[in-house]
């Protein structure tokens, strides 16, 4: 009886490993005009191109568009810049894209989420020790 549950198994075990293996299929290759997205520019531009690299490969296999990055210049006039130079997105930052969002009414596609589903930003205000002003409600119309 163990022979026979053995060479049933045995059997069995064969039986579904043959079956017939289609190969992968090869990724498209992008097609068109490459998307040009713009990043804000950080301390080390070239580290800066190369940390998003993979973000913009794995979004060119999904659109099946290249995807070309492109690091701003200057951030004071970086909504003109994003403008002049043809772009069709750009990673800003919160409050390049308030200045994108009033200025051009650019929409976030996109949100940096923390691995507890938190999606938040904290800033700092800063007056001068002089100033007089104490609270926020202190700092509306100046």
């Amino acid at each position: 009886m163990y022979r026979i549950v053995l060479a049933g198994c045995v059997i069995l075990a064969l039986v579904t490993g043959c079956k017939k293996v289609e190969k992968a299929s090869q990724p498209e290759k992008p097609q068109g005009n490459p998307l040009v997205i713009g990043l804000i520019p950080e301390q080390d531009i070239f580290s800066q191109v190369e940390r998003y690299r993979p973000l913009a490969d794995y979004v060119s296999r999904k659109v099946g568009r290249k995807i070309e990055l492109k690091v701003l210049t200057r951030y004071g006039n970086i909504v003109n810049n994003f403008v002049s130079s043809g772009m069709d997105g750009a990673f800003f930052g919160s409050f390049t894209y308030t200045l994108a969002h009033a200025k051009l009414g650019v929409e976030a596609l996109a949100r940096p989420v923390d691995l507890d589903g938190a999606s938040t930003y904290c800033g700092l205000l800063f007056v001068r020790k002089d100033s007089g002003i104490i609270s926020i409600k202190e700092m509306r119309g100046k």
